[in-house]
């Protein structure tokens, strides 16, 4: 067989222990579980910066933030990043994307046939860009700017869909008042409108040319409105509270039911998805990737949404399987989002280039390697955070600070700020690395 296909599954906020192979939350996944008994789970894959655009950046470039200069979703990444599309599309793969891809976060257009030349200078062969949930709704309500509110829009029921988020951002910013279904079908979801068009992009790759189709789903991203029959799925069902909540009055039960709900709705798609890769005879030859750009604070720490350095923020789902990849294995190996960058390289047979912050974890899915990072780091805005797996420390600008030890407060309620030895050493990582800078 030729160099491998990469079948990239990349959903928006979808927080590392909502899957039901963790065994501590009662959402169903079957699809991502089967592609972990036949791969490897990474559990400790934090990410570069828990916030859409930033993190995807690092994704793209192999880099730290503060090198790429995504900062927020305020910046679109520069058109002249060596990415990895771009390597993989110079050895002659089709490189095609589908969903939100947030490299262009600042600029709504994405063509209302989900195709800009800026995605072609980026490295990509073919996409069907969206912007994302909340963005989607504020570019195009009345024009579209994407692909997805074009399709609305051509439905007619593009002013439904505008209303229904205009009530839900009137209570309380759409958390948990407006845990109810989208007046939408299910095949008129965002998350739906992705999967078909993953499904169209891989009519469009000719079998026997090596690709790599990277399918950005919006969800499980807030607002929490899934679709009616998918929300039924968990009438009754009890979820484990959040971690010290808020006293604000909220439902949490419906909130993380949706949440679950949505996260179903996409494990739906992992699996019609890889069957349609076996269907074009390519599954034995094409490596399957499920991760997300960051987490959910889901009320735990009386938090919501991401952009905190608390773990349901920059913990996610890493997992892997495909031809190479060690069949049945969980590891607890520190790695860092960005590193799946130079792993879809040498996984081509192609080397990374030295000057990445990101290391390639080929050796560890292949398993000849136990360990991969000592220290993980992120930063976003105002905080600097970085984590041994068992200590995190966050450096806040206003001089706060936090110490976790998370072996022995994994929910991260005791801030033992005052434990010098501990504190001075990640610190002192932090200052070596010059995230900062």
């Amino acid at each position: 067989m030729g160099p491998p296909n990469f079948l990239f599954l990349f959903p928006d906020q979808h927080r590392w222990d909502w899957l039901n192979c963790m065994g501590l939350a009662p959402v169903r996944t079957p699809n991502i579980d089967r592609l972990a008994a036949r791969g490897t789970m990474l559990t400790q894959c934090r990410v570069n910066s828990p916030l859409c655009a930033p993190a995807r950046a690092s994704v793209a470039t192999g880099l730290r933030v503060a090198r790429h200069g995504v900062l927020s979703n305020h910046y679109d990444l520069d058109e002249s990043s060596d990415t990895f599309m771009q390597r993989l599309r110079a050895a002659g793969y089709r490189v095609a994307a589908c969903g939100k891809t947030d490299l262009h976060k600042h600029t709504d257009f994405c063509g209302l046939s989900g195709w800009t030349p800026r995605m072609g200078r980026l490295g990509y062969t073919e996409t069907i860009d969206q912007n994302g949930k909340r963005q989607a709704v504020k570019s195009g309500r009345v024009r579209p700017q994407d692909s997805y509110m074009a399709f609305l829009h051509a439905e007619g029921v593009a002013t439904d869909h505008a209303a229904d988020y205009d009530r839900r951002m009137a209570l309380r910013d759409g958390r948990g008042e407006s845990a109810w279904p989208t007046p939408l079908t299910r095949r008129q979801y965002t998350d739906d409108f992705t999967g078909r068009a993953a499904l169209e992009l891989l009519d469009r790759l000719p079998v026997g040319q090596p690709w790599h189709l990277q399918v950005n789903f919006p969800g499980p991203h807030e607002p929490f409105d899934p679709p009616a029959d998918l929300m039924a799925r968990y009438d009754g069902v009890e979820f484990p509270p959040p971690v010290a909540p808020s006293d604000a009055p909220v439902d949490h039960q419906q909130i993380r039911r949706n949440y679950a709900a949505m996260i179903e709705g996409i494990d739906d798609w992992v699996g019609w998805l890889i069957d349609a890769v076996d269907r074009r005879g390519e599954l034995d030859n094409t490596i399957v990737v499920y991760s997300s750009d960051h987490g959910e604070m889901l009320g735990d720490l009386g938090r919501w949404f991401k952009s905190v350095p608390h773990d349901p923020s920059v913990r996610v789902p890493l997992v892997a399987a495909g031809p190479g990849i060690a069949a049945g294995r969980r590891s607890e190996a520190l790695v860092e989002l960005f590193d799946l960058a130079p792993t879809f390289l040498e996984l081509a047979g192609l080397g990374p280039p030295a000057d990445w912050d990101a290391r390639s974890l080929a050796p560890l899915l292949q398993g000849r390697t136990a360990a991969h990072r000592d220290v993980q780091i992120s930063t976003l805005g105002k905080w600097q955070m970085a984590c041994d797996g068992r200590w995190k420390l966050s450096l806040y600008e206003d001089g706060r600070r936090e110490l976790f030890d998370l072996s022995a407060d994994p929910s991260e309620t005791t801030n033992l700020a005052g434990a010098g030895e501990e504190a001075a050493r990640l610190e002192g990582v932090l200052l070596s690395v010059g995230v900062n800078r």
